[in-house]
């Protein structure tokens, strides 16, 4: 290991001293620093944790990654109204993107434990527009969880992709980066097509039990009682009814959100990489 230390390679510093570039096993920094990749750089446990410097920048940047999903979420609570429009058979499909975006782009950068964290803690903010019900919220935080150690478990387990270093052969490293879209996408295709029918199905029943309560108070007409309450039944009758057409729908919305996801993880992460080779 010595020997490769000092048998650096001769490079040109005016056109890649001031990029991030690789030479065989040799890497320099953006600021011309130099180090050997190793194969200890690609255990999975490096994801998790390499420093007490390391952790905290995680700590720290977990603050700035959970108020932006905060903040997105938010927003998706603004155009609620626009996303209830998606519809099939009269019934809203479920489906929020920049929260999740969010969510999974800072798993580069955190790991799955604070990433994790976060995608448990951002989706309660939902409560607030009291259109959700408090267990389908729970639910959706379950899913975003999920997400994040199965993405982990494909990325940095199976596939031993390193937080710090690109693999120095790049159709390598392009394989081991794209690969686990495959079992990622899926997996999560599957899972959240489940969730989303739990969610429906409580979101629909909350629906229901939340019109009588405003009805009883305003004390609106007895017929119109009747009319609303055959109207909300309708809604889950409707998506039973109907169950393979919701089905294919769902499952598709699922396998384009998480295709989105994963392929802006795969892009930005190898330029997170270089954070993360800063602050191990």
């Amino acid at each position: 290991m010595e020997d490769k230390n000092h048998n650096i390679p001769e490079h040109d510093d005016v056109k890649e001293g001031k990029k991030d570039h690789y030479h065989d096993e040799h890497h320099f920094d953006a600021l011309g620093n130099h180090d050997d990749i190793d194969e200890g750089d690609f255990h999975w446990k490096n994801s998790l944790y390499t420093s007490r410097r390391n952790l905290t920048f995680k700590i720290t940047l977990t603050g700035v990654f959970l108020a932006l999903a905060i903040a997105v979420s938010a927003f998706e609570m603004s155009i609620e109204a626009v996303l209830e429009k998606i519809q099939f058979q009269g019934v809203p499909i479920p489906f929020r993107i920049f929260d999740l975006i969010v969510i999974t782009l800072s798993l580069s950068a955190l790991g799955p434990i604070f990433s994790g964290f976060i995608a448990f803690v951002a989706p309660f903010i939902h409560l607030a527009d009291g259109f959700h019900n408090p267990l389908s919220v729970v639910i959706d935080c379950a899913g975003y969880f999920v997400s994040v150690w199965v993405i982990w478990f494909f990325y940095y387990f199976v596939f031993r992709n390193s937080s710090i270093h690109k693999h120095q052969i790049k159709s390598v490293d392009r394989f081991k980066r794209w690969t686990p879209i495959v079992a990622y996408v899926s997996i999560m295709t599957i899972v959240y097509t489940l969730l989303v029918f739990a969610i429906m199905y409580l979101n629909t029943s909350f629906a229901h039990s939340h019109e009588e309560h405003k009805e009883v108070i305003a004390n609106i007409s007895s017929l119109h009682l009747e009319d609303e309450h055959n109207h909300d039944h309708g809604h889950w009758e409707d998506i039973v009814k109907n169950l393979g057409a919701f089905i294919g729908i769902i499952s598709a919305i699922e396998l384009v959100r998480f295709s989105i996801c994963y392929s802006l993880f795969a892009l930005i992460e190898p330029q997170v990489k270089k954070i993360n080779h800063y602050y191990k």
